[in-house]
């Protein structure tokens, strides 16, 4: 936690790690530094440098949290040793070595005369930000002891609420400094100068704060948020190759010459296709092929956008197609009906040859443990397979968040007159997408989600959940949703092979929505567990959490918090192992702190409790 300047570094982070748009880089976007001042050239400089770390960080909990809130897939089949203690060794350098000395160098330069208010005041946000996500995370971390490494060479761990406190004062102070400021010559690599929005955002922190600690009067009076799409907090991504490589992480990985390298989470892809019996009962309303029925009103409108299929059906679980017989008339079937002995491959998903993990038959897990409907093609929570030849297979990161392409696949899908089981394969193969490739889609012109408007409405709901009122919370609920859902379709205009055909209609996002609104209205506010401890019906809370959870996709740091806070949703994927261990309360301190910081001894577990946590559990934990 050295205070030191590092205006070389700086100027090489800023013109070359990161693009603001497609076509232009942070540094065509910099005033000529020949035109500055000393002070303004290292403040524009350390702000970069601030705004990176910031980033960079929020990407380390957006990833942990989307993985325990089985929005992503974890790889791991016990959480100790999934979670090392090296996981957020980058957070931390981030904070301690990067943003707080940055800012306090920021500081020195504003007392010395220049007028850094709004390089001061959002720096303070992200660095109240990254403090309490910190907390979330590892319970503990280091403040009071933090700015004077001369004194205090091995700083000890603050307690969390402590750390809390500073970082409430720390909005404060900048809300204060950013009232008249102007961006200047610095750049602004989230919301391109706008005070008003950065005010937003710093409100819109608050209200998390309050959320978590469990302030509900507060979150539900709060005002001031990011409560529209304009005003959304988010990281872009350009679609640049190479020297430097510009987009999106995701996209990088799933769009290359081997195939997707990422797994999605079966839990999510077979939460946001819809009711199997649905898709299944279509079967039984095909009269003729005039009059196919439109998708399930359970089928996520986002779904496409989320995730590409490279496959039209996954191994041990269905496809649905129809075919004419000779006579012209329909008959539709779900593809393992007729070839279940067909439909396994050991070679590219090793457990469709297995059998059901034991504690998870008999259970809503049973059905998606392996594989999901639909083509859609994953892994479950906790899977340590090796990688198998499924490059091509996999389903893919989409055109929201990651820049990737637009789901153009037929959910149900003709294949013409047939008479041969060969007919039918060959018929089906002309519905695959198509492989991913370099430059598809959007290219990797994509986002990293922080805080949302859709994120504001959400916490409003689950706030006034919290206080008995679901009315309200269902007027927040539903302005999340549709936020939500506006913001994933206006991506596909990313895409310039979308099919207009496949884009969701009014219709369907109108059923969709209808359809959630009326389950969570028709809700209790508490519903009883079965023996496996599933919800025997879904509760308001269950239907808000997973509501919550698709709404995070890209971004969701808070799923952590909300599961703890919580104990919800209920419905969460199990683990495919049967003893995990413990479900993470806090992580363990970062590896290279506590080998560096004698004054940090390192958990033994995962099970010591930040401040705000009442203990509650998921039984999916």
């Amino acid at each position: 936690m050295k205070k030191i300047y590092k205006f070389l570094l700086l100027a090489v982070i800023a013109s070359s790690s990161v693009f603001y748009s497609c076509e232009t880089t942070n540094l065509d976007l910099l005033a000529s530094q020949n035109a500055l001042s000393t002070d303004k050239a290292a403040a524009d400089l350390l702000l970069n440098s601030v705004q990176l770390n910031y980033w960079s960080s929020m990407t380390t909990f957006n990833d942990a949290g989307a993985q325990l809130g089985r929005i992503d897939y974890m790889f791991g089949r016990n959480y100790f040793n999934a979670w090392p203690s090296a996981s957020f060794n980058g957070p931390w350098s981030n904070l301690y070595s990067g943003m707080i000395p940055d800012i306090a160098n920021i500081q020195s330069l504003n007392d010395a005369g220049a007028n850094l208010s709004f390089h001061l005041g959002i720096s303070k946000i992200m660095e109240a930000h990254v403090l309490m996500m910190m907390v979330d995370y590892l319970g503990k971390a280091v403040w009071s002891e933090s700015f004077n490494p001369g004194e205090f060479p091995s700083p000890n761990l603050d307690e969390g609420q402590a750390v809390y406190t500073a970082a409430l004062g720390l909005l404060a102070e900048a809300n204060t400094l950013l009232a008249g400021a102007s961006a200047g010559t610095a750049t602004d690599l989230f919301y391109g100068g706008n005070v008003s929005k950065w005010l937003k955002l710093s409100n819109s922190i608050k209200m998390r704060a309050d959320l978590t600690v469990g302030n509900w009067a507060a979150v539900s009076t709060a005002t001031g948020g990011i409560e529209a799409g304009a005003d959304d907090f988010e990281f872009g991504f350009g679609t640049n190759v190479l020297s430097p490589d510009t987009r999106h992480p995701d996209y990088a990985q799933d769009y290359s010459d081997s195939g997707a390298n990422i797994y999605q989470s079966n839990w999510l892809m077979n939460l946001m296709s819809g009711d199997s019996n649905e898709w299944l009962d279509l079967v039984n309303n095909y009269a003729d092929e005039a009059s196919l029925p439109s998708i399930p009103t359970s089928s996520d409108p986002r779904r496409r956008y989320y995730f590409y299929r490279q496959s039209f059906d996954t191994p041990g679980n269905f496809s649905l197609y129809y075919y004419l017989n000779s006579s012209g008339a329909v008959r539709v079937r779900d593809f393992p009906d007729f070839f279940s002995a067909d439909n396994t491959n050991g070679e590219t998903l090793q457990c469709s040859l297995q059998t059901v993990p034991t504690q998870l038959e008999f259970t809503p897990d049973e059905e998606i443990w392996c594989s999901t409907k639909l083509g859609y093609w994953g892994r479950t929570h906790g899977n340590d397979e090796g990688t198998p030849p499924d490059g091509f297979t996999r389903t893919a990161a989409g055109v929201y968040p990651a820049g990737g392409s637009f789901d153009n696949q037929s959910d149900i899908s003709g294949v013409g007159v047939i008479t041969t089981v060969a007919a039918i394969y060959a018929g089906m193969a002309k519905f695959k997408n198509g492989a991913v490739g370099l430059g598809n889609g959007a290219g990797g012109n994509g986002i990293e989600p922080i805080m949302l408007a859709a994120n504001t409405h959400f916490m409003k709901a689950e706030a006034f959940l919290h206080l008995g009122d679901g009315t309200s919370a269902a007027t927040h609920l539903e302005e999340g949703i549709r936020l939500s859902i506006a913001k994933v379709m206006s991506f596909g205009a990313k895409d310039a092979s979308a099919n207009a055909a496949m884009i969701p209609t009014t219709a369907e996002v109108e059923g969709f929505v209808s359809r959630i609104m009326g389950e969570f209205n028709a809700a209790a506010m508490t519903t009883a567990l079965d023996g496996f401890g599933f919800p025997v019906a879904k509760d308001k809370m269950d239907i808000l959490g997973e509501q919550y959870f698709v709404a995070m996709f890209g971004g969701a740091s808070e799923a952590f918090n909300f599961i703890r806070r919580t104990g919800y949703p209920r419905t969460l994927a199990r683990s495919i192992e049967a003893n995990p261990g413990s479900f993470p309360r806090t992580f363990l301190y970062p590896a290279n702190e506590v080998i560096a910081n004698k004054n940090i001894v390192q958990k033994g577990d995962l099970k010591a409790k930040v401040f705000w946590d009442s203990g509650v559990t998921n039984p999916a934990n």
